[in-house]
Formats: structure tokens, C-alpha cells, sequence
């Protein structure tokens, strides 16, 4: 199971009310898991769609405001998370991991007397996890992680588009991950907390909050390939935005709740080669100065 990867942005407060996280992104079975194995390759392809609306004032850096935006986004992940031969102390893993996104974003709002509509597709923001630790007890049932993604500025992003793959800022995101097992019930209770620290975009002078976002799952086994689940999604801004807009706004902070359900499934392919499929909807409840909408993940993961 990869405990971090890279997601582009889905609305919420911040710039553009844009940010990296999307509720019920880090959500599922093992999600505290980092690979035991020395010398494995792990990949995964995680496909997000997120649809959602705002009426209210939206800031694009210090200069343009929109209203009333409604967006979608669409994209794929492509990530890997190698597993280095080394002999550390115990139970510990160190893995490596990086992610690749290419996507898609359709936006639409009001821009002073006019309406906006906007469309692109491009290469998203990379991400690279040059610290991912991973621990387990010795009856492997519980799983312990802690990483580092840095996400930078690589995606497409133009100054006062309401459409963009890129946040042109860099991210700098520790988590912590949680897993336990409980195999004669089929169970899997796990758990990812993480920050999102981010830099000031260097182009309209305005600095996004950073981020904190929780998120739970609960799976059982129903066979031994099949496996369902709910899952949840918290975001809290904890710092105010910088910039005219959100200095007018009491500091403009983003808040978030989702829940949905989960189903996996664990394809075989010969004696030897097994591939994850995992779908997940994560829909928001609550939301306060950002979009409400809901999200779609689906992904493939298996190892080399």
C-alpha cells in the first residue's frame, strides 16, 4: 500500500480555493503500510474525478475575484515506491516514492460583468518522497508510517485562469499512517494524518494556509477477494490565507468533511501476479469557504 502519493487540486479555500488535498484521497485498507519486502518495486495508477460548486467570492492572487464557480477535474496518477535493500534496526522499512499526475479541469464563473468558461489538460504538479519510514509488531497486525512528500510547482498555471493543473507553489506534506489488522474478523481499521505546508506563490504575491487532513477507513473482508468499506475525509485549514483578499476575509479558512463507501478487489493473474482495484466516492457533507462537490477514486496498484 503506497502512505503517500501525489494528488492535483481539487477546490477548497486557499488561492483559488485550490489546494493538493482531496477529502477521502489517503482513505483505505493499509493505509499506515509501508512494504516489508527489501528490493521490491510497488506502482499504482490512481485515476480521481471531482465535481463541485461554490457561490460565493473566490480569489485568484491579490488582484482578480470570481463568483459562483463550478469545476471538474480529472486526473491520473502514476506512482512508484521502491523498498531499498537496507538492514535497519527491527521491524523498520525506508522506501522512496514518487508520483506523476496528468490532468484534466474544467471550470466556469462569473469574472466581473462576464462569464467565464475555461478548459486544460497538461502535466500536474510531481511529487517526491525522499523519507518514507514504515514499522510493524512482530505478528504483523500493527503498522506504523511516517513520510515526507514534496510537491513542486511543474503543472500548467497561468495568472488569473480559473483553469489550471498546477498551483505554482511548492508543498512540503509530513503524515503519519496507521493500520491495524484484525485477520480473524477480516477487519482493517486504518488511519493517515498529514499537513500541507505550502510556499507563497511567487507570481501574485498571495500565501495559501497550510492544511490539515485526516482520514479513516473501515474494511472487512466479505472473500478472500473482495473486501467493502466506508471511509472519511477531514480537512481544517489551520492558518489564515495572506494576501488582499483573504486579509479582507478574515484570513479566508477552508474547512471539510466527506464520507462514502469503499470496495476492493484483489485480481489474480497466474500463480503469482496480484492487482488491488479499489473504488472509492467520498461525498462532502460540510464545507465552509470552498466548493462542495463530491469525489470518485479509482485504483490499481500491484508490484513489480
Amino acid at each position: 500500500m503506497f502512505v503517500a502519493f501525489a494528488s492535483i487540486h481539487e477546490a477548497k479555500a486557499t488561492e483559488a480555493v485550490a489546494g493538493r488535498y482531496v477529502p477521502g484521497a489517503f482513505a483505505g485498507p493499509g493505509a499506515g503500510i509501508v512494504p516489508p519486502t527489501p528490493g521490491v518495486a510497488y506502482w499504482a495508477v490512481s485515476n480521481v474525478y471531482y465535481h463541485g460548486e461554490a457561490s460565493g467570492q473566490i480569489p485568484f492572487g491579490n488582484g482578480s475575484v470570481a463568483v459562483g464557480m463550478s469545476g471538474d477535474v480529472w486526473a491520473t496518477v502514476l506512482a512508484g515506491i521502491y523498498v531499498p535493500p537496507l538492514h535497519l534496526p527491527g521491524t523498520w522499512t525506508y522506501a522512496v516514492e514518487v508520483a506523476v499526475p496528468i490532468g484534466w479541469t474544467g471550470a466556469k464563473a462569473q469574472v466581473g460583468p462576464f462569464g467565464v468558461d475555461q478548459q486544460v489538460a497538461a502535466l500536474g504538479d510531481i511529487a517526491f518522497a525522499p523519507v518514507v519510514l514504515g514499522w510493524h509488531n512482530d505478528a504483523m497486525n500493527t503498522w506504523l508510517s511516517a513520510s515526507l512528500t514534496i510537491t513542486a510547482p511543474t503543472g500548467e498555471w497561468k495568472e488569473g485562469d480559473l483553469a489550471f493543473i498546477g498551483l505554482n507553489y511548492w508543498t512540503f506534506s509530513p503524515a503519519i499512517g496507521f493500520t491495524y489488522l484484525i485477520p480473524e474478523h477480516g477487519l482493517d481499521l486504518s488511519a493517515k494524518f498529514g499537513v500541507d505546508i505550502n510556499t507563497k506563490n511567487p507570481d501574485t504575491d498571495y500565501y495559501s494556509g497550510a492544511m490539515a487532513h485526516l482520514d479513516l477507513s473501515v474494511t472487512k473482508n466479505i472473500t478472500e477477494a473482495l473486501s467493502v468499506g466506508a471511509i472519511a475525509g477531514f480537512l481544517d485549514q489551520i492558518e489564515d490565507d495572506r494576501g488582499t483578499f483573504a486579509d479582507s476575509h478574515n484570513g479566508f479558512r477552508g474547512h471539510s468533511i466527506a464520507v462514502g463507501p469503499l470496495v476492493k478487489y484483489k485480481a489474480k493473474f497466474g500463480e503469482s501476479t496480484e492487482v488491488d482495484l479499489t473504488l472509492r466516492w467520498a461525498h462532502e457533507l460540510e464545507v465552509e469557504n470552498r466548493m462542495k462537490g463530491d469525489a470518485i477514486f479509482f485504483d490499481i496498484a500491484g508490484k513489480f
